[in-house]
C-alpha cells in the first residue's frame, strides 16, 4: 500500500514546522510579556502594549504554539493540532480586535462624545498586528510549499 504525504499537504518530517512553531511561539511570548510588563508599569509602555489582559491572552497563544514544538520535533503528527489551536486562538483575538475597531469607528462616525478623539492607531494592538504577521508568514510558506511541489514529483512512500 502506498501513500503520498504531499496529497495530505504535510511535510515529509516535522523539522520545518517545529522551527516555525518555535519562532511563532517565541514571538507571541515576547510581545505578550512586554505587554504585561508595560501594563503593570515595570517597563516603559511600547506602542499599543499597555493592556495586561491582552498580554496574558498572547501568552496563552504562545504557550499553545510552544507546546506543539516537541511533538513536531519528534515527527509526531499530534503537533499539528497545537498549530491549529494556536491559529484559532490568534484568529479569535484578531477578530475581537477587528470588532472593537469597527465599533469604535462607528462611534467616531456618529460623533458620539466619548469617541471624538478616537484614532485607528489607538486600536492597533499586538493581537491585531501579530496575527497579520502570522498570516503573511504562513501564506508565504504555503506559497513556497506549493511551488516546491510543482517543481518536483510527488514522493511515494511504501508501507
Amino acid at each position: 500500500m502506498s501513500r503520498s504525504y504531499d496529497s495530505l499537504g504535510l511535510p515529509e518530517n516535522g523539522k520545518w514546522p517545529s522551527v516555525m512553531t518555535l519562532i511563532i511561539g517565541v514571538a507571541y511570548f515576547s510581545v505578550g510579556l512586554v505587554q504585561v510588563l508595560s501594563g503593570l508599569g515595570v517597563v516603559p509602555p511600547v506602542f499599543g502594549t499597555t493592556d495586561v489582559l491582552g498580554g496574558f491572552l498572547l501568552l496563552i497563544v504562545a504557550a499553545v504554539f510552544l507546546t506543539g514544538f516537541r511533538p513536531l520535533r519528534e515527527d509526531n503528527q499530534e503537533g499539528y493540532a497545537y498549530i491549529a489551536v494556536g491559529y484559532i486562538l490568534a484568529a479569535v483575538l484578531f477578530g475581537l480586535q477587528v470588532l472593537v475597531i469597527a465599533t469604535n469607528a462607528l462611534g467616531w462616525l456618529l460623533r458620539f462624545e466619548d469617541w471624538l478623539d478616537w484614532t485607528l492607531i489607538s486600536d492597533l494592538t499586538p493581537s491585531f498586528w501579530m496575527f497579520i504577521g502570522l498570516a503573511v508568514c504562513t501564506g508565504s510558506l504555503v506559497l513556497v510549499g506549493a511551488m516546491r511541489n510543482k517543481l518536483r514529483p510527488t514522493l511515494e512512500v511504501s508501507e
